[in-house]
C-alpha cells in the first residue's frame, strides 16, 4: 500500500477521470522510482535506467506496494523520476521518503529542514 495520497483522497467527487488517472500514475511512478533508487542507488546510470526490464518494474512495484505498471506512460515516468533521484543523489534513508511524501503536499519543509515542492512538467 502506498504512503502517498491517491486521487480519491485528494480530489472532490466528480473530478475528471483523466485528472485522477494522471494523479494515480504519478503516485505509482514516485513510489516505484524510489524503490528502484533504494535498490540501485548511485549505481544507476541513464543507460541502465533505459534498460530496465518488465521484471525490474514488477519487483519495484511489489517493493512499493503498488500494482505493476501496465502502460508505457507509467514506465516512462518511473524512468524519468529515477533519473532525477540519481541526479540529486538523495541517499539519506528515511529522510528521502519524507521528501517524496512532501512533494504532493508541497511546497513544504520536512522535519530535517529540506524544502520540497512538485513542479509539473509537460
Amino acid at each position: 500500500m502506498t504512503a502517498l495520497r491517491t486521487a480519491r483522497d485528494v480530489y472532490p467527487k466528480g473530478t475528471s477521470r483523466q485528472v485522477c488517472i494522471a494523479h494515480n500514475r504519478l503516485i505509482k511512478a514516485i513510489e516505484m522510482a524510489m524503490a528502484l533508487y533504494v535498490e540501485f542507488g548511485d549505481q544507476a546510470t541513464p543507460a541502465m535506467i533505459e534498460r530496465l526490464t518488465a521484471e525490474d518494474f514488477t519487483r519495484a512495484a511489489r517493493t512499493a506496494g503498488v500494482n505493476p505498471p501496465n502502460s508505457d506512460d507509467t514506465r516512462d515516468q518511473v524512468r524519468l523520476l529515477l533519473k532525477v533521484f540519481v541526479a540529486l543523489g538523495t541517499t539519506d534513508g528515511p529522510a528521502d521518503a519524507e521528501v517524496v511524501r512532501a512533494l504532493l503536499n508541497g511546497p513544504g519543509r520536512t522535519e530535517g529542514g529540506r524544502i520540497a515542492l512538485l513542479v509539473p512538467i509537460s
